[in-house]
């Protein structure tokens, strides 16, 4: 019963048996409209099977938090392409509503950071709505610091949104590097 608060739940890779639960629960926080930028997931469950199938590598995971049968949260890490942007990967995450607040999104990012660790990635980005307190303070606990906004940067059926962008120095900030937002 996903009222009780002392349920485990299990986070491991994302398999290609997952696509069709991940992407229901896609579909179920697009559906709320303040929590990511999708309004309509574009991808079918053909597509995310090949995502998950990957597995973790050096350009990315995908990761499922799961209740038994029930998949209740994910998280996607993903190395930027270009070359000057290599040591950066970008991260997206999704929890179920009543899921939110219990540890899920923490279990997650704490995967997303070893598995950074691991492939060497120097730095880990994503973005956030500033509406969005409790992701916030989630990515503030985790050590990421508020580095820009981007004005009006969605475009969603609910109207233009703002886009707080985070980061975290995996390794120690480089020399050179400016502070983040309010920490000069």
């Amino acid at each position: 019963m996903a009222d009780d608060p002392t349920r485990a739940f299990v986070v491991r890779p994302a398999t290609p048996r997952d696509a069709r639960p991940f992407l229901d629960l896609y579909r179920l926080v697009a559906d709320e409209g303040r929590f990511i930028r999708t309004d309509e997931p574009r991808r079918d469950v053909r597509h995310y099977r090949g995502v998950f199938r990957r597995g973790e590598s050096a350009e990315g995971a995908s990761y499922v938090a799961v209740d038994g049968d029930r998949l209740i949260g994910s998280l996607s890490v993903d190395r930027e392409e270009h070359p000057v942007t290599r040591h950066v990967a970008s991260i997206g995450m999704a929890v179920a509503k009543d899921w939110r607040g219990r540890g899920v999104g923490s279990a997650l990012m704490a995967e997303a950071i070893r598995w950074a660790r691991e492939a060497r990635v120097e730095k880990l980005a994503l973005s956030v709505y500033p509406d969005n307190e409790a992701a916030r303070a989630l990515y503030r606990r985790f050590g990421f610091q508020e580095e820009g906004r981007l004005t009006g940067h969605s475009k969603k059926a609910i109207g233009y949104r703002d886009e707080i962008v985070m980061g975290l120095w995996v390794i120690d900030r480089p020399p050179g590097v400016g502070p983040a937002i309010g920490t000069a």
